[in-house]
């Protein structure tokens, strides 16, 4: 069973415990992939391996924080954990070594922060464990895996970045807009070189506008506009993907903005965004 399990296709999400990233695990699960959900929070991360599992599968834990693994599930496995914190670049170093013999298929770069808050107000410690997450790990793992995917022929990287990263700026997340238009540009980057040498290995980037997910609750907001539902952007995100897009924007009012923001002045854009960014208030 082991031997059988290393042969099938892997897909590791970061942030797999909830949100698009979960929607996007539970997705490949039924496409057939043995998903590795990573995150901070073991039990999110057991409650969503067995939510995966009633698709009739086995879950079980791997190399965390020094444990056995330990099956979660009864059947015959699709889907692992793996406990791991992104803010440390150990950990990332950690996850990478614990698959990087085993053929990993799909890279999902899911797990993010936010803080909100005027720049000078904000807490600098906040800020950059959400650069850590929202830059370093992502650029650390998709410059990991990727060289792995190469040798064995092929494989599909996908950056979950943010409408945000198309913006000029945005007053009051002024560091988590800046942290999304990295992934961007990194991704853009990357994927312009694989395509110049032919590379097999495919890479873009995810960028939702707002989304129903624990995103804003765990950044301390209240959500100004009704987000989206996090599963359909997980199915456009896997249609972007079949169709090797770079820049992945669902929804067509979110496409509407981004293309506005394009055609608009920047001081005009970012005038918006802050009126936007305002309407949000912090919670209790």
């Amino acid at each position: 069973m082991e031997n059988k399990q290393k042969k099938r296709r892997l897909a590791i999400v970061t942030g797999g415990g909830s949100g698009i990233g979960f929607c996007l695990a539970r997705q490949l699960a039924k496409r057939g992939f043995c998903v590795v959900l990573v995150g901070r929070d073991e039990h999110h991360l057991r409650q969503a391996a067995k939510a995966i599992d009633s698709y009739g599968e086995r879950a079980e834990t791997v190399g965390g924080r020094g444990k056995k693994a330990e099956a979660i599930g009864g059947h015959s496995g699709n889907a692992e954990i793996f406990p791991c914190d992104l803010s440390k670049q150990n950990e990332c170093r950690r996850l990478y070594e614990a698959y990087r013999r085993r053929p990993v298929s799909v890279l999902i770069n899911s797990a993010g922060l936010g803080v909100y808050g005027e720049f000078g107000d904000t807490d600098l410690a906040e800020e950059t464990e959400m650069l850590a997450v929202n830059c370093r790990a992502v650029h650390m793992l998709m410059k990991l895996f990727l060289s792995d995917m190469e040798r064995r022929g092929g494989g599909w990287i996908l950056n979950v970045a943010s409408s945000a990263g198309l913006m000029p700026g945005g007053p009051y997340m002024a560091a988590y807009y800046a942290a999304k238009a990295y992934v961007v540009s990194l991704t853009r980057g990357v994927a312009k070189e694989l395509r110049a040498r032919c590379s097999p290995v495919y890479a873009g980037a995810l960028c939702p506008g707002p989304v129903d997910t624990p995103f804003f609750e765990r950044a301390g907001i209240r959500a100004a506009v009704k987000g989206a539902d996090p599963e359909t952007v997980a199915r456009a995100a896997l249609e972007g993907m079949r169709r090797r897009q770079t820049l992945i924007v669902p929804g067509a009012s979110n496409r509407l903005a981004c293309a506005a923001a394009k055609l608009l002045p920047s001081g005009s854009v970012l005038a918006v965004n802050r009126r936007i960014q305002a309407k949000k208030r912090k919670t209790e």
